[in-house]
């Protein structure tokens, strides 16, 4: 471009030469072709400074408005596009407990009101007064005594709630209303996106909707997870985002103890939930009995009983001195003929169940009615040791795969069988639709011959 100019204006120069020539002009009168010169434009600087400040002022709206994008939509679309997966609950294992014999001090005890001693400790220490009979207990004793159990109770209502199922309904003139039914639940464990409740399910089975009620009295809604139906009790989850920081700060999760302490009968104790009809109730006893052993499908449960007089309908826990779930209530007429005495199931025979439940899978069923073979069934009958079967379960996989009464249950899969309680761990671990290898020994003419089965597990309905 800047060739064809040059040429151009050379072309023009040559033009003007040449009429100079022709008109006789003198070299003074020539006339050359006008040159310009281009000069760059000048700067405008407040302009300039304009544009910079507008430029940099969009920079921060566009970086302020993609960081709240960000923050805001970032979150939720994650979440549509990959859903957070509930953490494991994992409760802990269970030991066979043993209760060592302590050693009463000879040494003379003075309990001295508003002191910071455990509740057990100060218990204790009024026992041993009253052994050694060096003095009677006066007012401020009492007085003592029952102000560390208020203690107790009051710490673990934390952990307690009030669970309602809401029903709706029509009266008679057609008028809709809505009928509720309430009963204690226990925060037994969380999976990191919900707190897990255990709660009796006959309050909520069925329910248009579960409504919470934590210690705080604020109320929230919550969903029923999994339930057991041969001990009727129901996983409710309450999604943890839903609370507000200051139910969060009050609730505590259950410390779950031992029902299975050889030397827990006589143990004080301390109803509390709903032992007596009335929400919030409480009241203290000792346990009077726990051999009584409730056979389920394929597991069983031990009963607490005890000398505390309560409603038909209790609910709520029993825990020691300590704080410790011992129990979960559960009227049942079938414990002896004691209808208004609290009775509770054994805490310790439940933790399996709570355990899976919480994590969300369904219990398996075999479908059997079992028991211990003792070592004087082995010794008169030749029974070999195992897992008595007492009765099968009409239409369960057991019975559909030939499993008959009198049977004992030595194998499943690759582990002996030894117990009834050996046997409940072990089904405990699989899954419905779960094949397993059964073996038994039956009762023969002479002697007891080995039979195996192939089960598929079904679902604990």
């Amino acid at each position: 471009m800047k060739d064809m100019k040059d040429q151009n204006q050379e072309s023009i120069r040559n033009s003007v030469a040449k009429e100079n020539e022709q008109s006789g002009a003198s070299d003074g009168q020539k006339f050359d072709f006008i040159t310009e010169t281009i000069k760059k434009k000048p700067v405008n600087k407040r302009r300039f400074f304009l544009k910079f400040i507008t430029t940099v002022f969009l920079a921060v709206i566009f970086g302020v408005v993609a960081c709240l994008t960000y923050i805001l939509v970032y979150p939720k679309l994650l979440q549509y596009l990959r859903p957070a997966e509930n953490g494991t609950v994992s409760l802990s294992a269970e030991q066979e407990t043993k209760e060592e014999e302590e050693n009463v001090s000879t040494e003379e005890v003075d309990v001295e009101p508003a002191t910071e001693e455990k509740p057990h400790e100060v218990v204790t220490q009024v026992v041993q007064r009253v052994e050694k009979v060096e003095k009677d207990l006066d007012v401020g004793d009492y007085k003592q005594l029952y102000t560390q159990i208020t203690r107790v109770g009051m710490d673990v209502r934390k952990s307690l709630v009030t669970v309602t199922g809401v029903y709706p309904d029509t009266d008679w003139f057609q008028n809709p209303y809505e009928q509720n039914r309430a009963t204690s639940g226990l925060i037994v464990s969380d999976n990191g996106k919900e707190l897990l409740i255990i709660a009796q399910t006959d309050a909520i089975k069925n329910a248009d909707s579960v409504l919470v009620t934590f210690c705080d009295g604020k109320e929230y809604e919550a969903a029923i997870k999994k339930n057991d139906s041969s001990t009727g009790l129901t996983i409710v989850g309450v999604e943890m985002e839903s609370l507000q920081e200051e139910t969060m700060e009050k609730v505590e999760k259950a410390r779950l103890g031992s029902s299975r302490i050889t030397s827990l009968v006589g143990s004080p104790i301390i109803a509390i939930g709903n032992p007596i009809g009335i929400s919030g109730s409480m009241a203290s006893g000792q346990i009077t009995s726990n051999s009584f052993v409730k056979t389920l499908t394929d597991s069983s449960v031990q009963f607490l009983t005890t000398d505390i007089y309560g409603s038909e309908s209790a609910s709520g826990v029993l825990v020691n001195l300590d704080g410790e779930v011992l129990g979960v209530i559960y009227p049942d007429n079938s414990v002896g003929d004691t209808p208004n005495l609290v009775k509770a199931y054994g805490i310790s025979d439940l933790k399996g169940k709570i355990e899976k439940l919480s994590n969300g899978q369904e219990l398996a069923m075999l479908g059997i009615y079992g028991s211990d073979v003792t070592e004087t069934a082995a010794e008169e009958l030749g029974l070999p040791f195992g897992t008595y079967v007492k009765e099968v379960v009409i239409d369960s996989p057991a019975m559909q795969a030939g499993i008959q009464n009198g049977d004992v249950i030595v194998k499943i899969g690759t582990t002996e069988i030894n117990s009834f309680e050996t046997f409940k761990d072990v089904i405990l671990k699989y899954q419905p639709g779960d094949q397993m290898m059964v073996t038994v020994m039956r009762q023969g003419r002479l002697e007891y011959t080995e039979a195996s089965y192939e089960i598929t597990l079904g679902t604990l309905k």
